[in-house]
């Protein structure tokens, strides 16, 4: 039988059926020899396994090494932050968190490979889509033989506070989720974008935030964090190796989007280098730029099918939406932008959402607009059918509409999660995110007093909410189209740990982009 990149990809999954979900676990490395070594899903991976074997001996190489040493546990985890200290390189809020998350993680697996002299090693990655509980062999402390389990958080007040048993949610990792994200465009939604009034490649902008979070980082990226609970809410969560299970997945979800869609092509993303941000093997530091960290293989590591090594190209049709998406985005001050494909409307607020009682905002839109998107056909991902050139153009032929929410000061982050509602009538703090009216959920980083965000010389967050699917769940059969949208704000608790805080949006605007 032949071997294409269709049949890699669905190798033993049903991603045919139209869902991407578990499916998407299934990829299976077929790799030629002498390409780089494949990542594989933890499912199904036994204690001895060898990737989880070297995994685990190369974590407790690291966690006994002195504490001046290079390669402790400690000290490349401060590469990231400390509890101490506070974040140190890491960006989070902008649109360098997906190239220095990959860097970071390629840079543990090199180590990995060095100290244990298994070059065939490649990083594991936890699908929490395909399997939402946390994986086995990162639980118990001993493994079967009687030895140390290395994987496992035994730290007094830092152990993980999740359930073993307990699956993810699935308004945070689910099929219908992880759709959103693989549909997402340009890369400024899928990735967070720029951080606002950026002009320059100096490196403060790397961490000061200031961008607009997408649903991959604000949902499952900042939830499962939050969530697992011990380190991994924390500066310092590198601490926990669970840690590079997450943010493989993280980073494998970009690369499966990069069949698909283009990276920014932006001088100040693909030129901005993170100086001495990471180690070499030899010690020596590695000061990658971003341009330097968009194809895996070139890094060493592989996900079973190969990554574009060139920008995909986009109609100009695309472009122009994408140019006027990007400036909105990037705004620090609203944006109106009304021509015949793109419209906005804005709305500034005082008032929070608390655990006692929703923020209910009304936003005023051309009904013309909104009738476009209640109306319009849904667009696949392409990942149905492989077919990533007929998803393209369906979706420059369709409507779409975004919130944007911004500036959102949140009490209580860590314990915190933001779930937006269509409608006008109240929503209930119990309410189902299986609710037809669920738009989606968000949350952020603790990264010291105030949540991330709130700390000194990082902004507030900002999050984008993909309303379409909402809307036509909700407007679809209705004989008349409202001329303004209802939004409910709902905090929760999906973490079992403390209370949940408030959130305070500055300003909520609505975008929509006709095809």
């Amino acid at each position: 039988m032949t071997t294409t990149r269709r049949t890699v990809l669905l190798q033993g999954s049903a991603i045919g059926a139209g869902l991407i979900a578990a499916n998407m676990s299934a990829v299976r490395a077929l790799a030629a020899p002498k390409t780089p070594p494949v990542r594989r899903s933890l499912q199904g991976l036994a204690w001895n396994d060898p990737i989880v074997a070297t995994y685990r001996d190369a974590v407790g190489i690291m966690k006994q090494k002195a504490t001046n040493d290079k390669f402790n546990w400690v000290q490349l985890a401060n590469f990231h932050g400390s509890i101490n200290t506070g974040f140190r390189y890491c960006p989070h809020g902008d649109w360098y968190f997906l190239p220095w998350h990959r860097a970071f993680t390629a840079m543990y697996e090199r180590i990995v490979r060095h100290l244990t002299k298994n070059d065939d090693f490649a990083m594991p990655y936890w699908d929490w889509t395909a399997n939402p509980t946390m994986p086995e062999v990162f639980l118990p402390e001993k493994t079967p033989d009687g030895k140390t389990n290395w994987l496992c958080v035994s730290e007094d007040g830092k152990k993980r506070t999740w359930p073993a048993t307990k699956p993810m949610p699935a308004n945070i990792v689910g099929p219908s989720v992880l759709k959103t994200i693989l549909n997402a465009s340009p890369y400024e939604i899928f990735g967070t974008s720029r951080p606002a009034g950026q002009n320059s490649l100096d490196p403060h902008w790397i961490t000061g935030g200031g961008g607009v979070q997408g649903t991959l980082e604000a949902s499952p990226h900042n939830q499962v964090h939050n969530n697992i609970g011990g380190w991994m809410p924390t500066a310092a969560s590198p601490r926990d190796p669970i840690f590079f299970m997450h943010h493989g997945n993280i980073d494998r979800i970009w690369a499966l989007w990069n069949l698909k869609h283009a990276n920014s092509t932006d001088p100040l993303w693909t030129n901005m280098p993170f100086k001495e941000n990471f180690l070499n093997p030899d010690g020596s530091f590695w000061s990658p730029k971003v341009s330097d960290l968009y194809v895996p293989e070139k890094l060493g590591y592989s996900y079973g099918f190969k990554a574009p090594t060139a920008a995909i190209a986009s109609a100009a049709r695309t472009m122009t939406l994408e140019r006027s998406l990007n400036t909105i985005l990037a705004a620090p001050t609203a944006a109106t932008i009304n021509t015949d494909k793109v419209a906005t409307a804005v709305v500034e607020n005082t008032k929070s959402a608390t655990p006692d009682a929703a923020l209910a905002l009304k936003i005023a839109v051309p009904q013309a607009a909104l009738q476009g998107v209640v109306r319009s056909v849904p667009v696949g991902s392409g990942f149905e059918t492989m077919d990533f050139s007929a998803a393209r153009e369906a979706s420059t032929r369709g409507s779409q509409a975004l919130a944007i929410l911004r500036n959102v000061a949140i009490t209580d982050p860590s314990t915190t999660t933001i779930h937006i509602y269509l409608g006008d009538e109240p929503v209930p703090a119990d309410a189902s995110t299986s609710d037809p009216r669920y738009v989606g959920s968000f949350a952020v980083l603790d990264h010291g007093e105030g949540g991330h965000g709130a700390h000194e010389g990082h902004e507030l967050p900002s999050f984008v909410l993909d309303l379409t699917d909402a809307l036509q769940r909700v407007y679809g059969s209705a004989g008349t189209i409202p001329s303004a949208i209802g939004l409910q704000v709902v905090v929760g608790n999906e973490t079992g740990n403390g209370k949940a805080g408030s959130a305070t949006p500055q300003r909520v605007e609505v975008v929509i982009v006709s095809g």
